[in-house]
């Protein structure tokens, strides 16, 4: 019989398949998946973003009750209602940028945008004045803010306009359906009736669409449908023919206000639902006050 003697350690290499499973797994890892569209161009940064979370349908429709209610009410309760949404608007910009890292005055933004409002309900001329109090306010504050150590000296303007950009626009929407509203009381109902429109249509059709013209392009005939009843009714100065005109302009400034909605905002996605809930006003309420006193004015 043969003898052994020492030891003999014996190294078994693990089997092949389990490597190549797991190298075949690597591969597959490593094997890149299908392109995914960039949303960071400039189509999407100004597409509106539409939110769905929460009662969002519930919430549009109170606002619109109150609104009407403000309407029937009379100027001491409209002004008062839009100079609160366009300062809470103003606010929440500008709240947006300063997370962003840019400096505009939430406070100033606020005060300054609801001041225009109030202004519009006594004259327009007081308007004016308001217009030019809400960019020193703006500018007060960023200069005040530099004194303080804050900010060098060239910052100053770039604060003040950063100010004025969160607030000019939704104040002036906001005046601009007070203005309507003094000028011809119909004028102001079928405004907020247009506009309302338009924003159930685009929201109702556009939150669960592909394409961000889907929403807009329900939001037109949706408008088409009220602007007819309101024809109908020969609310003044919206009889038909001339109605029509107001469908084109409202089909072209509705979805141009939620641009320019999504401009006022670092970007589109930004968490602003004041100002979200105006920006349909915030190119067609301007033009809808200058016709309305234009007639006003010619009548």
């Amino acid at each position: 019989m043969a003898r052994f003697s020492g030891t003999a350690t014996i190294t078994a290499a693990p089997p092949a398949r389990p490597a190549r499973r797991a190298a075949g797994r690597r591969a597959v890892e490593r094997r890149p998946g299908p392109r995914v569209r960039a949303s960071t161009g400039r189509g999407r940064r100004l597409a509106v973003v539409y939110d769905t979370d929460g009662p969002r349908v519930r919430l549009g429709v109170t606002w619109f009750v109150v609104v009407m209610g403000a309407l029937v009410i009379g100027l001491e309760a409209l002004a008062p209602l839009y100079a609160a949404a366009a300062g809470l608007a103003a606010a929440q910009a500008a709240t947006v940028w300063r997370r962003r890292g840019g400096r505009p005055h939430v406070l100033g933004a606020a005060i300054g945008a609801a001041l225009l409002p109030l202004a519009a309900a006594l004259t327009t001329g007081l308007l004016g004045i308001a217009v030019l109090a809400l960019v020193a306010i703006a500018f007060a504050t960023a200069e005040a803010a530099r004194r303080r150590g804050r900010g060098r000296p060239p910052a100053a303007l770039a604060v003040t306009a950063l100010t004025v950009r969160c607030a000019f626009p939704v104040g002036l929407a906001a005046a601009a359906l007070v203005c309507a509203q003094r000028f011809e009381p119909g004028a102001g109902v079928a405004l907020v009736l247009v506009v309302s429109a338009y924003e159930a249509g685009d929201y109702l059709i556009g939150s669960g669409a592909r394409s961000p013209l889907e929403g807009p392009v329900a939001g037109v005939a949706a408008v088409l449908v009220v602007q007819f009843a309101i024809a109908a009714v020969s609310v003044p100065p919206f009889e038909l023919p001339s109605s029509l005109a107001f469908v084109v302009v409202a089909g072209v400034a509705c979805p141009l206000g939620q641009v320019i909605g999504s401009l006022v905002l670092p970007s589109a996605r930004a968490p602003a639902p004041a100002l979200r809930r105006l920006d349909s006003l915030l190119v067609l309420a301007p033009i809808w006050a200058v016709v309305v006193g234009a007639m006003a004015a010619a009548g």
